[in-house]
């Protein structure tokens, strides 16, 4: 099925936590320049990777616009509902969702789960034929056929030929209200806008719930306070009609529930698995079980089927959302719906993933950038998003992963560093923890504290674990303020025979504080703090003489000022004498 549009729009708010990476079930996200990009031809278009963004780097496509403008050219636009509608709006009635529906502009309302109904009938026939055997899988979920189109490809072939829910319902409605009637799939399924976009000529769009309720929003609509026919009057909302038991299909082995209600001919075992990863584990080695009856597999993309979809808006649990379904199907039509006339068979291709193979020697070279060089260095944290060191190394080798993305690669390269800077350093380095033990210091901070600390340092480099107060305990009392308060202290000590500086300052606060110690009755030092106070002497006199010159210059104005009112009042005085 090819995508004739993106259905993810990528913004660069993404921060680098590789969280859509270690979540996505088929790690179809590459990483350039620190920033986690889709892989749209490995995607399976499950929405995974949206609901694990925790910046909102990922979006879906938002289809609105192109459903008004459908409504403005069609004359008729039919909505189709998938059946999980009913917990996504409770507790608004179906009615009320159809009037909520019919506001926007759309002609008519119908269920989704009439075409499920349509694609049990087919599965039931194609189960009771006399030579049925092997396995089937459920076309109904499209991220779970493109996860076996993909990835196990040679199971393509045992996937039911037929249209999915959503497509034999469109083709149900074509062939009611005619070819021109236009169609749009509202559900929870981010997959649906691929199929969509794959099948314009039985759908025009697919959008989401979590769009449709922003649309209501933009209207002013509140599904709930619809006003409707009552209930009790038998009429509906829905055309043609009410769905049958297919309205079970959005939960976990709602399939399987709804298909037992047709007549099968012959012994079949019905299996139903959900969510991605429990999928590919229970069809890795299908081909190799042993069966002695044709075998059914519902397969569903989401954990606990369609009623936990990606665009369900709603955070309530699973259980509940059940129920509402299954009460809503208990009230659907007793009798199984079928349309023998209909054509919905599709055939189904495989559509293999191919990436050239890696070999062992590629492998490990990967590894070593990464400092693994050896089995015992492969920790398969996951830290990166990949199960394992190996398969984070094939996906550096293909383009996909950085080296920024091992966690503990990262960690012994900043130790590393910061070991290197702090050796480096030609003064004295040290930080301890809040109980003023030593984490790490450096050979000049051991030579400042004397003979026994320096030889405890060859012992033991860095001292870790030592205790501050037995190797420099005239910095107790500096360390104990700084982490109290966090502030940065500036004293100079004297320690022995030499005089000391020291700059304090928390790492964090109340957890590790550092510092830095100079001896500054070194020539050297001595020389570079004497250019230090003398710049700050002069710093400090050019500071008075220009106070000292603003107080002048603001004295002699204001003496100015008087003396000329003087002068002024004087002169006004003579001129008076004159003119008398």
């Amino acid at each position: 099925m090819d995508r004739l549009y993106p259905i993810f729009t990528e913004k660069a708010a993404c921060q680098d936590c590789y969280k859509c990476v270690r979540n996505c079930p088929v790690k179809a996200i590459k990483v350039e320049n620190d920033h986690a990009l889709i892989v749209h031809e490995s995607c399976v278009f499950c929405g995974t990777c949206v609901l694990s963004c925790p910046v909102g780097a990922k979006k879906v496509r938002d289809d609105v616009p192109k459903v008004k403008r459908l409504l403005q050219i069609r004359e008729k636009v039919i909505v189709s509902l998938a059946p999980s509608f009913v917990p996504e709006f409770a507790p608004a009635t179906p009615d009320q969702v159809a009037a909520s529906l019919r506001a926007l502009g759309f002609w008519a309302v119908s269920e989704t789960a009439i075409g499920a109904d349509l694609l049990n009938a087919h599965i039931a026939e194609a189960l009771s034929l006399p030579d049925a055997q092997g396995i089937y899988i459920s076309s109904a979920c499209p991220a779970a056929v493109d996860l076996v189109r993909k990835y196990h490809p040679n199971l393509a072939s045992r996937i039911v030929g037929a249209y999915s829910p959503a497509f034999a319902h469109a083709s149900y409605l074509k062939k009611l209200y005619g070819p021109d009637v236009g169609v749009v799939f509202i559900g929870p399924c981010i997959a649906k806008k691929g199929e969509a976009d794959a099948h314009e000529e039985l759908v025009d769009a697919a959008l989401g719930f979590k769009e449709l309720a922003a649309w209501f929003e933009e209207m002013g609509i509140l599904p709930e306070r619809m006003h409707v026919p009552d209930p009790a009057s038998g009429a509906t909302l829905f055309v043609p009609r009410k769905a049958g038991r297919g309205s079970i299909y959005p939960v976990e082995g709602g399939m399987i529930s709804s298909l037992r209600r047709h007549r099968i001919e012959k012994s079949v075992s019905f299996m139903s698995f959900t969510g991605l990863p429990a999928i590919s584990r229970a069809i890795a080695d299908l081909e190799s079980a042993p069966m002695n009856e044709p075998v059914f597999l519902e397969l569903l993309a989401c954990e606990g089927g369609c009623i936990n979809g990606p665009e369900m808006s709603s955070g309530r649990g699973t259980v509940a959302k059940r129920l509402e379904v299954m009460d809503y199907a208990r009230l659907s039509e007793a009798e199984p719906f079928s349309d023998p006339t209909l054509p919905i068979a599709e055939g189904v291709g495989a559509e293999p993933i191919s990436e050239s193979p890696v070999s062992e020697e590629n492998l490990r070279f990967a590894l070593s950038t990464v400092g693994k060089f050896s089995r015992e260095d492969e920790l398969n944290c996951s830290g990166c998003g990949y199960d394992s060191c190996r398969d984070f190394a094939r996906a550096m080798l293909r383009g996909r992963a950085e080296k920024t993305m091992c966690v503990s690669h990262m960690r012994k390269l900043a130790q590393k560093k910061t070991n290197a800077l702090i050796r480096s350093m030609p003064s004295g380095v040290v930080i301890v923890d809040k109980s003023l033990t030593i984490v790490e210091c450096n050979r000049q901070f051991a030579e400042l504290a004397g003979a026994d600390a320096l030889v405890a340092w060859e012992a033991k480099p860095g001292l870790e674990g030592a205790s501050l107060a037995k190797v420099m305990p005239v910095l107790e009392e500096i360390f104990e303020a700084v982490n109290v308060n966090g502030l940065e202290i500036d004293r100079d000590l004297r320690l022995g025979k030499k005089v000391v500086n020291i700059s304090a300052f928390a790492v964090e606060q109340g957890a590790f504080t550092g510092a830095v110690v100079q001896d500054i009755t070194l020539p050297s030092v001595r020389k570079q703090r004497i250019v230090s106070q003398a710049s700050k002497v002069i710093d400090k006199n050019l500071a008075v003489v220009q106070k000292i010159a603003y107080l002048l210059g603001e004295n002699a104005a204001e003496t100015e000022s008087i003396l000329n009112s003087i002068i002024g009042s004087f002169s006004s005085g003579e001129d008076d004498e004159t003119r008398k």
